[in-house]
């Protein structure tokens, strides 16, 4: 069986990095052959995402979409065509149907809610694209793949093959093993994201200043902008694929604040998990799968309001055993049911299952 994998990025993209790299050595040792072809290679990836001039962006996304044009030729010599998410977002969903016409065993992957324009790019023309394009690739394709249930019931209205596969965490990568964290007489809370969801921690300033006024807390901010907030020690780190564990590993709780609305709703939990993964306690908002993940007070916390937040970060700051008790619960969720041990076959068997039963649209 031959598997053309058509990510979004480079396995740089945290959702490429999950959906569809992690699995790869796994899936090509069962013997399913398997070629990635990103739409925003490595090289790429920091001038596009970390760019805010949409014009800087013209010639990438240009180049990407006549790679994009050139590769359709190869489509006919794969046995299933994996579309994670949109392989090119600008100019969804063109490439898509004319894959579609080429090849109809097509497995769609999403793990965010694109069928709604994001928060912080809201706009008519935004919701006018998502809204029209998304149910037709849901509609051609012969299966598809979500990332948490809200997703699925969205895809079901427009396909019947839908299947949810969590984020998974690779459990031999991320290990429970943990070195000290340099400050030693500070309680080092800690948030890992993207430039595209950093915007989740303004809820939390009044929180960070208000235990800060309290305790002897460090606060790390990894893969956003530059994070300031009077009066609290804030250590801004660039995210790199390189050295995310170890950061993770320098983090004495993590935190993972959402807003309860159809986006966040859409998220899967990636956050929660490299917490729990690394056998580190969480907070987070009660709000969609990460209110499933985490069982309130037995494998981490949830919270709602301003003084929940105070309340729960403040509970873990002062009790180290908590803290491990939590944070070993946490690894034990992952590695039942969140692991890329546990989820990777659930990938194979809808590989086969649509090579065997030659789906099309």
């Amino acid at each position: 069986m031959k598997v053309l994998f058509l990510s979004q990025t480079s396995e740089l993209g945290p959702s490429s990095r999950y959906r569809v790299y992690q699995y790869l050595d796994y899936l090509r040792r069962e013997g399913i052959d398997c070629d990635v072809h990103p739409a925003i290679p490595s090289k790429h990836y920091q001038k596009v995402y970390f760019t805010d001039n949409p014009l800087k962006k013209i010639p990438y996304f240009s180049l990407v979409f006549l790679k994009r044009l050139a590769s359709l030729r190869f489509i006919k010599n794969y046995d299933i065509i994996f579309l994670q998410k949109e392989i090119l977002p600008q100019f969804y969903p063109v490439l898509e149907k004319a894959i579609s016409r080429l090849n109809n065993r097509i497995i769609f992957d999403f793990d965010d809610s694109i069928f709604m324009a994001p928060p912080q790019r809201d706009s008519l023309l935004y919701r006018l694209r998502y809204k029209n394009s998304i149910p037709e690739i849901l509609k051609a394709s012969s299966y598809v793949i979500t990332g948490n249930d809200y997703l699925r019931n969205y895809a079901l209205r427009f396909n019947r093959n839908v299947a949810v596969i969590p984020t998974s965490i690779d459990t031999d990568k991320y290990t429970a093993k943990r070195k000290a964290s340099k400050k030693k007489d500070k309680i080092i809370i800690g948030w890992m994201g993207s430039r595209s969801t950093a915007f989740y921690l303004e809820q939390l300033k009044g929180v960070f200043k208000a235990l800060s006024q309290k305790y002897r807390i460090g606060l790390h901010i990894i893969g956003a902008d530059e994070y300031r907030i009077k009066g609290v020690d804030i250590t801004n780190k660039r995210w790199s694929l390189e050295k995310e564990v170890a950061d993770l590993r320098e983090l004495d709780i993590g935190v993972a604040p959402l807003i309860d609305d159809g986006w966040g709703r859409g998220k899967c939990g990636l956050k929660v998990l490299q917490y729990m993964g690394i056998g580190i306690p969480c907070v987070s908002s009660n709000v969609g799968v990460n209110a499933e993940i985490i069982v309130d007070g037995v494998n981490g916390f949830l919270a709602g309001t301003e003084s929940e937040w105070i309340e729960k970060l403040s509970l873990l700051i002062e009790d180290k055993t908590l803290r491990r008790r939590l944070g070993a619960a946490g690894r034990r969720t992952v590695e039942k049911d969140f692991s890329l041990k546990e989820n990777a076959p659930k990938l194979k068997s809808i590989l086969e299952e649509v090579f065997q039963c030659g789906w099309g649209n």
